[in-house]
């Protein structure tokens, strides 16, 4: 990559979207994607070339993932820490995460001294869609796409908390609309509108809406998510992906009572099969967890 002088950079910084301010952490934990990634996926590099200039990989969840892994600001400050004074490239292929820690690391690549160039290889999603928009430039695979959509949170509490937690999400979801109207000159409205759909901007069509600047010709590898069999299948494990999902202690509780064999239900009598089955009934479950 030829080095960009810093004269150049200070004008091409002035092109950078604007920082985002004004979102402070309430104490709630917004994520935007609850997916569960293969093991074999999760991978975070920093590599510095002969050339000067160094690579970032973020191909992981954004933020902490409840397991010691995930790509967090922390982590990305550090490797800026390192490159300070080098052109740097950040290749993303992650479904998201953790909305401040997305917003906190747009904010480190868009203070960075240097040109900042971003390659979207298989998804940019959610918070990722956010830190891809810091690059000075952005490269996205002909078959890649990013994933724009509103913020989300599990929330448990009043109807204060509640009434809270509702205009918390819409000044979360101003503010990345806000950050994508910058980049592409799109109205805001429509952003919101398309984030409402949750909408997925592949290739050239990226390019196209202002989301991208160039289209690179190359296969782009799509994240790995686990399959049914890969997720937790005792009760320990499930606590801890339910805990990571933001689900309350005391609804956790209640829901090992619904789907443990033999237990009658709140709403109706003990499983068919309590007593002549070991395995749990987990229809409560997937009622928790239904969108529907």
């Amino acid at each position: 990559m030829r080095k960009i002088s810093r004269g150049l950079l200070r004008v091409t910084a002035k092109a950078r979207p604007p920082e985002i301010t004004g979102i402070e952490a309430t104490g709630s934990d917004w994520k935007f994607e609850t997916k569960a990634l293969a093991d074999e996926f999760r991978h975070f590099e920093v590599k510095a070339l002969a050339d000067n200039s160094a690579t970032i990989s973020i191909f992981d969840y954004i933020g902490d993932d409840g397991e010691g892994g995930g790509v967090g600001s922390k982590r990305i400050a550090a490797a800026l820490r390192a490159l300070a004074g080098k052109p740097i490239t950040v290749e993303i292929n992650s479904p998201g995460g953790n909305y401040f820690e997305g917003v906190s690391i747009y904010n480190l690549l868009r203070r960075h001294d240097e040109a900042v160039t971003v390659q979207i290889l298989g998804v940019a999603a959610s918070a990722a869609s956010v830190i891809a928009m810091a690059g000075d430039t952005i490269e996205i695979a002909h078959n890649a796409e990013i994933m724009i959509h509103q913020a989300m949170g599990v929330v448990a509490g009043n109807a204060d908390e509640m009434e809270d937690s509702v205009a918390t999400l819409r000044k979360l979801d101003r503010a990345m609309a806000d950050t994508y109207a910058a980049r592409t000159g799109l109205d805001v409205d429509a952003l919101l509108a398309m984030m409402k759909a949750e909408t997925f901007i592949g290739g050239q069509d990226a390019v196209d809406q202002g989301f991208a600047d160039s289209v690179m010709q190359r296969e782009a590898q799509m994240p790995v998510y686990a399959e049914a069999e890969d997720f937790p299948s005792d009760q320990a494990t499930l606590d801890k992906f339910l805990a990571k999902q933001n689900m309350p202690r005391s609804a956790r509780r209640e829901l090992f009572r619904a789907i443990k064999p033999g237990t009658p239900r709140a709403d109706g009598p003990a499983t068919p099969n309590a007593g002549t089955n070991d395995e749990p009934d987990f229809t409560p479950l997937i009622t928790a967890l239904s969108l529907s």
